[in-house]
């Protein structure tokens, strides 16, 4: 009898964990459509609430808002802090909400002050890691990176919905932006109600919560900075959040790239949708690519590679895009997924490390506060580069904003230590 209700509990913990992946591919559809869209419509946007403005004075303004917007990802640390303290489940439902709704404000703005304000409380939601936290907590060491690739993978789902979408919604004869809200603001109720009602917390943070009774005490956020920043790996996590903040200096680039080609008039509506299905595919393949390769060559070795292409890809993109027809679609093309799949990887890189050097009780304090520093990063671009499109153009201010990426090398080499295989049990 024991052996049978033994093998039973196995049986029932794999459907339980089958689940789980299949409700974070779900969040990860969500999160990726979410984070993307806006990157997608600006010339859009511009066109209905800037349209009096010259061209670099708009995008000027356009990147100002962004900016503004960006600084709701701020938030993104008390969201971390809380699935520390209240659970990975109730936060993970509630930013899954926030982004349906938050898409559901977007599409009702009707000026540029109204669409920063709701962009603003986009960005609160969907730059949680919680769903990282909840496969590392419950993946086995040595297939971390997988488990994170399959999820990601499931995200695909999103990067692919968002050309069609476009396609469907924008085209030489239709601008309606707002329809590409649409889906993000379905799946975000009806997936935020399905968390609740069905899915589980992880069983390591029912363990520290059970910890946390026996010693009658909860986290706080002070105390979780302490951990922190007095653990073992205190410099590494620096490190970390150092490549954070240079990560996010070129946001621009991702959040302006199809402003660029519209204004370009080498780009046809046709072939930016073209081309946006290229940085769909080159997201997906990111996701693949990171995850595989960093359980097998390790995480130092991709940063190199990553903080090497990230600038020059963005250059190549710039330099290529008054080519015209059949030889800007390729050019342009691989380089712009180029950058993409570094975008994002340095992205999954440094999210990994974060949660492979921090202590299971600050853990969730920890990637927020990466996510933190990114977010300092993207809005201190923003800014930046709202002055510099001013007097250089778009093209140029990618450039210049992509340089400190080669930093990453040496702050690599110098003082990160290779973390791939790592047991989070082994990290207090």
């Amino acid at each position: 009898m024991t052996q049978n209700k033994n093998d039973f509990s196995r049986e029932r913990s794999k459907a339980a964990l089958l689940y789980m992946i299949i409700v974070l591919m779900l969040v990860e559809i969500l999160d990726t459509y979410s984070t993307l869209y806006p990157t997608v419509i600006p010339s859009k946007v511009i066109a209905e609430f800037l349209s009096n403005y010259p061209e670099n004075v708009a995008h000027s303004i356009y990147a100002f808002c962004i900016a503004i917007a960006s600084i709701g990802t701020y938030f993104v640390l008390l969201n971390q802090f809380l699935a520390d303290r209240k659970g990975r489940k109730i936060l993970l439902a509630f930013t899954v909400f926030g982004m349906g709704f938050s898409s559901l404000l977007i599409a009702t703005a009707t000026n540029i002050i109204q669409y920063t304000i709701y962009l603003f409380m986009l960005y609160i939601f969907f730059s949680s890691d919680i769903w990282t936290i909840y496969i590392s907590e419950e993946c086995p060491p040595e297939k971390r990176g997988q488990w994170n690739t399959f999820v990601l993978m499931g995200g695909m789902g999103g990067a692919l919905l968002l050309p069609t979408f476009r396609s469907i919604f924008i085209t030489e004869t239709s601008a309606n932006w707002r329809g590409m809200t649409y889906f993000a603001i379905v799946l975000g109720f009806s997936l935020s109600l399905l968390i609740l009602l069905t899915f589980k917390e992880t069983q390591k943070f029912e363990e520290m919560k059970e910890n946390r009774a026996l010693r009658e005490e909860m986290p706080k956020f002070r105390e979780n900075l302490k951990i922190l920043f007095n653990h073992a790996r205190r410099t590494e996590l620096i490190v970390i959040l150092i490549i954070g903040l240079i990560a996010g200096l070129d946001v621009v680039f991702y959040r302006l790239i199809e402003a660029y080609w519209a204004s370009s008039g080498h780009v046809s509506e046709t072939e930016i949708n073209l081309l946006i299905y290229i940085i769909a595919i080159s997201v997906i393949l990111g996701y693949l690519i990171t995850g595989i390769l960093a359980d097998k060559w390790g995480r130092k070795p991709m940063l190199y590679i990553y903080s090497v292409l990230a600038p020059v890809s963005i250059i190549v993109t710039v330099m290529s895009v008054n080519l015209s027809g059949v030889l800007v679609l390729i050019i342009v093309g691989i380089s712009v997924g180029i950058a993409y799949i570094t975008g994002q990887g340095i992205t999954i890189i440094a999210r990994l490390i974060t949660v492979e050097i921090t202590p299971t009780d600050a853990r969730g304090t920890g990637s927020g506060l990466r996510t933190l520093i990114v977010a300092i990063g993207m809005t201190s671009g923003l800014f930046i580069s709202s002055i510099l499109i001013l007097f250089f153009g778009l093209g140029l201010t990618f450039i210049i904003l992509s340089l400190p990426h080669l930093i990453i090398i040496p702050l690599t080499y110098s003082y990160l230590k290779e973390t791939k295989g790592i047991n989070l049990s082994d990290v207090k």
